[in-house]
């Protein structure tokens, strides 16, 4: 079983490097006022102009920069999402992690020390919202992405991990709730289960449709939190 799990974790590595360069992309024109941070989730479809930071800078008529990698993770080892934040004048910090964490780290299996590494139960201790304060305190807003699910009836690297995600969602909910212009947009509202189409051919990332629906998400609630 042992050897099983470091198969499928050795094959999840490969597959979260394999989507688009991994180097720091400016969309759109002027100086960037958003900066996308995070996993395979906010580079996927990069390559065509279709990533979760295409769609919000189409959408909000914002340059953005999109520093994403995938296979990141926020426990440190390999590529670190805090890495990738560069301090400067952003309105807004978009992130997500802790996916490759839980795979990576804990195998999807027993994770509650992860979890615990991660984010408290109350959200108010841990690698996740010491992070998040130091960007509030830089002078951004910060939107944390709420993973979501994979999709029914169907087996994927991070079926196992659905119950800890879910617990990781509930942690990070509970973290923006308790700290000041932080704001929790769950993509399980989205990215529907039963909807292959949201998926792409892995089953584990966005297809450019389910790109579309998170960075519509998002776009939404940067707009509806700065009056334009």
């Amino acid at each position: 079983m042992t050897r099983l799990i470091a198969l499928v974790l050795t094959a999840l590595a490969l597959l979260l490097s394999c989507d688009s360069g991994g180097e720091s992309r400016l969309i759109g024109e002027g100086d960037p006022t958003v900066l996308v941070i995070g996993d395979s989730i906010m580079e996927w479809n990069r390559s065509d102009d279709a990533s979760v930071a295409d769609v919000i800078a189409a959408l909000t008529m914002r340059a953005v920069q999109n520093n994403a990698v995938s296979g990141s993770l926020l426990s440190g080892g390999g590529e670190d999402i805090r890495d990738q934040y560069e301090p400067g004048p952003w309105e807004w910090v978009v992130m997500d992690g802790g996916a490759n964490d839980l795979g990576e780290t804990c195998g999807c299996g027993p994770c509650e020390a992860v979890l615990n590494d991660l984010a408290s139960p109350d959200g108010t201790r841990g690698t996740y919202p010491d992070f998040v304060r130091r960007l509030v305190s830089d002078g951004a807003g910060v939107l944390v992405m709420g993973y979501y699910m994979a999709p029914t009836s169907a087996e994927t690297e991070f079926t196992a991990c659905a119950d800890d995600l879910e617990e990781l969602n509930r942690r990070l909910q509970a973290m923006a709730s308790a700290t000041d212009r932080v704001t929790f947009a769950p993509a399980a509202t989205v990215i529907d289960p039963d909807n292959r189409e949201h998926y792409d051919e892995d089953l584990v990332h966005p297809s450019i449709e389910g790109s579309r629906l998170i960075g519509e998400l998002f776009a939404n609630i940067i707009t509806a939190n700065t009056g334009d």
